[in-house]
């Protein structure tokens, strides 16, 4: 079937014409108006020319019957000359016009017949972008005169997007960030398949900022071309080559001495680190009016050293050196290459390196007046370098210090690259038929990989001698910390993640008088390869280096000889080995065809009433071959759910309708009334539908030592071991509601722009967001709550309580995503700005204030299905309860203002501000354990006891000398100094329900330009820039500083359960002492007392970036 499927796809993409994108959005703008005679009557035929004046770009068209023009698939920016003339009547220019990504100018002319008019008349163009025919929802554009002036200490999209005043981190509307569409040039910048929140290694960027044109945020737009989230959409353009040759190169670098090291009373240690970014752009004409080429490409370096080193022997450990010795290090790693042949790596390693190289390249061709080709591509090599995971280890380490050393064998790199290319056609048919072309191919390479290749990782104690099951060796010690790591850490083994995505849009104008009608496609197809098995090299853990010496040698020694089963008997005190049930290592592969399909028609009713009516069809197809599991297949879960985990969802269209309008109500563009209301449909994380092909129980079995003797295995270095045969264990399963839909949600959009005074614009924007059909994640092996494997709690808290974790023989959980209709926002944007003339010319404000609030089912917080569902803190853990969303927030303060001056012709001063006033995160108060018998800890909602008698309280073991009495002062107290606990006494706690307090926030970007012009009136600039975050907590230490909560983050533990409910007895409670270190405790034992504490942070305290540029144009 799967065969047949191709060929069907391959003939749609040779004789559609329309080769494969979701996530292509607008790229380019366009003007539209009317021209008319001093009788208001249309000048059928007069000519309409744009020409961009740096590229000498024109575009031209002719007006219609009843007075309408319009041009399309324009460059952005500018500055654009607007000619109108027609024979018989004086000419009219518009100068210095320039437009944003997505904008539709209004552009309206009359003209005067000659004999009453002398010479042509000319204008220059004056506008703000808040003012615009085809704005209806929310959304903020960022030109390249912003991206210049504001401030960015990471110098990323980010830094720019979080100025969007709905926005909340990466989340906008109270929507998560994983339902973003991120596009540049209509190439997905998305990390789709939902492993992080962006692409490139961690710490490094996509893309270089140097490249970028304008940036556009969409929250609502009612136009059906823009698609593929439910978020915002997030849509930047390029730089493109002029008809001169301009040019930068550019170094910027941060360092400890550019960091704040006093936090209140406090001062900090300073960090040890090196970074800085370098790159240069250049763009010109190939051919000038015809051929333009532009280039950037960057560099990103950082270097983290590592403090701790090996003592040069034994007993001469010195400062910044580990008790382990570098003699017992070099024996370690000879006898590893003789015996193995395997070369464990340095243990002197120094730092650990973070490196990206990013390359931009676009090809801009005017092939004639009614067709123009741009071609892009996009070019990633990055790495992040990791200290070895802590997970699972002895004493909770394995990175370097005081008592160890692990190898380089043992760091892993985690890689990030890719390559991408689009092309955009863009064609003018005749006056009133236009089409644009998008087509792309993007190959995204995600892997980790290590020195000398897989191994099994391996750690040794700090012991002496060597444990046998039936005694001890001479000097036996137990080890109790690690004091070397070496080999394949234990989630690296084949990690990657390959993506390749084909895709399309088309776009069909016609010009129909009132009505410009579109239509269109935004396809794709996608196919990703993932793999990761933990343990799969195998890992494992000996007492201490001689322990690790017998053990090679006696397993050897019993596999010389007559190999009698149950004779050998290893070392190790910890053995865990994954290994695959399948022929070949098994990866989970999606592959979905994603058609979309649209008409919109955009109705201008009257000169100043724009109406936008869209549909948009969206359908998923998947097309991947799944392994059927027979045994899990004939089990019956809860509600009578049966699972085929061979088959994904069955092919469903999403139907989304959208109607927007714009009306400047007196037609000067002095006060506009726009909205819309509409359905939006995304995609999930494509992560969460992998999780069914690689967690159907038929993939990998484990072997392990968790218990008693380990016979007849030994350590022989290969990674690769494994059963001859396997039986496939009881396992977690996951899977996907056959009637699974993609996310929906309906968007409602009203706001009124007014013009006032001399210049200003006040804005009042209200969006509220309904969920149609949002994603969350339900685990069917739960018994059914009123089955006898459950009972209800009695007493003021009486949620359902299970005895078992599961009903299936042969899953431990089996976790269904499935869809929800419940969730909904609602926030309301006060904005007021302002671009100032005269004395002040140079200076733009701009001052927002956001609020509202975000209820969702659940965040998807986690990659794998089973930890979206454990992580949600809930009352009863399967059921659709609202909460708040993460990316909710109560309110926010947004200012900034930009200022630039030039002196005497030689230098211009520029300076960027912007206030925050803002809530970091929102949390959950859970109990500190398993109160519902669902085997998961800490995700259980507390009930907030209003009187004693609704809890019941026990000392925290027997050497607490607390009474009950005592116990429940304290919590009260507690409760009483909490904003949130204190206000939802005899109540369950919300998901999210608490919010960190405020914390203000400035930063300043200030550049200083030099520049010369030669005799050929070319520019020649020197630019240096100073970028700081956090500028009051540099002007006063007291300041800027953020709160954290004393306990947790994301779930805060104030409750520890001491015994379990059963059906006929309460469970009981105590308020834990507080562990050493933690804010309020001191020498003696103390209890919480306050919810919060400072956050010890870099990002409580000021950061400097510095930077260079020279600029050539």
């Amino acid at each position: 079937m799967k065969n047949n499927l191709n060929k069907l796809f391959l003939t749609f993409l040779l004789f559609a014409g329309v080769v494969l994108t979701t996530l292509g959005q607008v790229t380019t703008s366009s003007i539209s108006g009317k021209v008319l005679d001093e009788k208001k009557e249309s000048l059928t035929g007069a000519t309409v020319v744009a020409k961009h004046i740096p590229t000498g770009t024109v575009y031209g068209t002719t007006v219609l019957s009843d007075g309408r023009y319009n041009i399309s698939g324009m460059r952005i920016g500018g500055p654009y000359e607007i000619e109108v003339s027609f024979i018989g009547y004086g000419a009219q220019k518009t100068n210095n016009l320039f437009l944003t990504v997505g904008e539709e100018a209004t552009m309206n002319y009359t003209l005067t017949e000659k004999t009453t008019q002398i010479g042509d008349v000319v204008a220059v163009a004056s506008r703000n972008q808040s003012f615009s025919s085809n704005r209806t929802g929310a959304q903020e554009v960022f030109t390249t005169e912003k991206i210049e002036k504001l401030p960015t200490i990471n110098r990323s999209l980010s830094d720019y997007t979080k100025l969007t005043p709905m926005s909340s981190g990466g989340n906008f509307g109270g929507t998560s960030y994983r339902y973003n569409n991120v596009t540049v040039d209509g190439a997905s910048f998305n990390n789709s398949f939902g492993l992080s929140s962006s692409l490139g290694a961690s710490g490094t960027e996509p893309i270089s900022l140097e490249a970028i044109d304008q940036i556009q945020v969409m929250i609502a737009p009612y136009d059906v071309r823009n698609g593929a989230f439910t978020g915002a959409g997030i849509n930047s353009v390029t730089k493109g080559g002029t008809n001169s040759w301009t040019g930068s190169a550019y170094y910027y670098f941060k360092s400890p001495s550019l960091e704040g090291l006093k936090q209140k009373t406090l001062t900090l240690d300073k960090a040890k680190y090196t970074y800085n970014q370098k790159g240069f752009s250049v763009g010109g004409p190939i051919i000038k009016n015809k051929l333009f080429l532009f280039i950037n490409g960057e560099m990103d370096r950082k270097e983290s050293p590592i403090s701790w080193q090996p003592s040069p022997a034994k007993g001469q450990q010195g400062a910044g050196q580990s008790i382990v010795d570098v003699n017992t290090l070099q024996t370690f790693s000879d006898y590893l290459v003789n015996k193995f042949n395997y070369n464990p790596g340095s243990y002197t390693t120094s730092s650990v390196p973070t490196k990206a190289d990013r390359l931009t390249t676009r090809l801009d061709w005017n092939i004639n007046s009614k067709n123009s080709l741009s071609i892009k591509y996009f070019y990633l090599k990055s790495f992040n370098t990791n200290m070895p995971s802590g997970s699972g280890a002895t004493g909770g380490s394995r990175s370097p210090s005081a008592d160890r050393i692990p190898f380089s064998s043992s760091y892993y790199r985690g890689n990030s690259n890719f390559n991408i290319i689009m092309a955009d056609l863009n064609t003018t048919i005749n006056d009133k038929i236009s089409n644009t072309l998008k087509i792309g191919y993007s190959a995204l390479r995600d892997f980790r990989d290590m020195d000398g290749g897989f191994f099994p990782q391996v750690d040794i104690l700090n012991g002496t001698g060597w444990n046998y099951s039936t005694g001890s060796s001479t000097g036996y010690v137990k080890g109790s910390l690690i004091s070397t790591t070496l080999g394949t850490e234990e989630n690296s083994y084949n990690n990657k993640l390959n993506t390749d995505i084909w895709q399309i849009q088309d776009n069909f104008t016609i010009n129909a008088g009132k009505h410009r009608i579109t239509l269109g496609t935004q396809s794709d197809y996608r196919k990703f390869l993932n793999g990761y098995a933990r343990s799969f090299a195998g890992v494992w853990e000996f007492n201490s280096f001689d322990a690790f010496y017998k053990e090679v040698d006696t397993y050897r020694a019993w596999l010389a000889g007559p190999k009698t089963p149950g004779t050998f008997e290893s070392l190790t005190s910890k053995y865990v080995k994954a290994y695959s049930l399948q022929p070949e290592f098994p990866y989970a592969k999606v592959d979905v065809l994603s058609l979309g399909l649209y008409g919109q028609d955009k109705w201008n009713i009257f000169p100043n009433l724009n109406l936008t009516l869209g549909l948009r069809i969206d359908m998923p197809v998947f097309l991947t071959d799944l392994l059927p599991n027979d045994k899990l297949a004939a089990e019956t879960f809860q509600g009578g759910v049966k699972i085929d985990v061979s088959k994904y969802p069955k092919t469903a269209p999403l139907w989304s309708p959208r109607l927007g309008f714009n009306w400047d109500v007196y037609g000067n563009r002095t006060l506009q009334v726009r909205g819309g209301t509409g359905v939006f449909a995304g995609t999930p994380p494509y992560v969460w539908l992998s999780n069914q092909a690689g967690n159907n129980g038929l993939l990998f079995a484990q072997l392990s030592k968790s218990s008693g003797p380990l016979k007849d295995i030994g350590f022989d270095g290969n990674p690769n071991y494994g059963p001859a045969a396997g039986t496939a264990p009881k396992a977690d399963i996951a899977f996907v509601d056959p009637n699974f839909k993609y996310p929906q949600l309906w968007k409602t959009n009203f706001a009124v722009d007014k013009k006032f005074g001399n210049g200003w614009v006040a804005t009042v924007e209200i969006l509220y967001n309904k969920e149609m059909n949002s994603i969350y994640h339900t685990n069917v092996a739960l018994p059914d709550g009123n089955s006898a494997d459950a009972f209800k709690m009695s007493g003021a808290d009486n949620r359902v309580v299970y005895t078992k974790t599961s009903t299936s023989a042969i899953a431990y959980s089996a976790v269904m995503m499935k869809n929800t209709s419940k969730g909904h926002s609602i926030y309301t944007t006060l904005q007021l700005q302002k671009d100032f003339d005269g004395t002040l010319k140079g200076l733009s404000v701009n001052g927002s204030y956001t609020f509202g609030q975000s209820k969702s089912v659940t965040d998807g917080s986690s990659s794998v299905a089973k930890s979206a569902w454990q992580y949600r803190p809930a009352i009863n853990p399967n059921a659709e309860e609202l909460g708040y969303s993460a990316g909710s927030f109560p309110n926010r303060l947004l200012l900034s203002a930009t200022y630039s001056k030039s002196f005497f012709n030689m230098a211009t001063s520029s300076v960027g501000i912007v206030f925050q006033r803002y809530s970091p995160f929102r949390y959950s108060y859970t109990y500190n354990g398993d109160l519902n018998g669902d085997g998961i800890n800490l995700n259980d909602l507390v009930f907030i006891p209003a009187t004693v008698d609704q809890i019941t309280l026990v000392k925290d073991g027997t050497a607490d000398p607390r009474t009950p009495a005592v116990i429940w002062s304290q919590l009260n107290n507690f409760i009483k100094q909490d904003p949130y606990l204190s206000q939802h006494r005899g109540e369950y706690s919300e998901r999210n329900g608490a919010v960190d307090p405020f914390v203000n926030k400035v930063d300043m970007n200030f550049s200083q330009d030099f520049y010369v012009k030669t005799s050929k009136g070319q520019r020649n600039t020197i630019r240096v820039s100073f970028d700081m975050v956090n500028l009051g907590n540099f002007i006063n230490k007291d300041w800027g500083v953020e709160k954290t909560t004393v306990l947790g983050y994301q779930q805060y533990q104030f409750l520890k359960m001491v015994s379990k409910p059963t059906a006929t007895t309460q469970p009981t409670f105590t308020m834990p002492y507080v562990p050493a270190g933690t804010a309020g405790s001191g020498s003696t034992q103390t209890v919480l007392s306050q919810t919060f504490q400072d956050y010890v942070s870099i990002s409580s305290r000021w950061q400097l970036q510095i930077g260079i540029k020279y600029i050539f144009k």
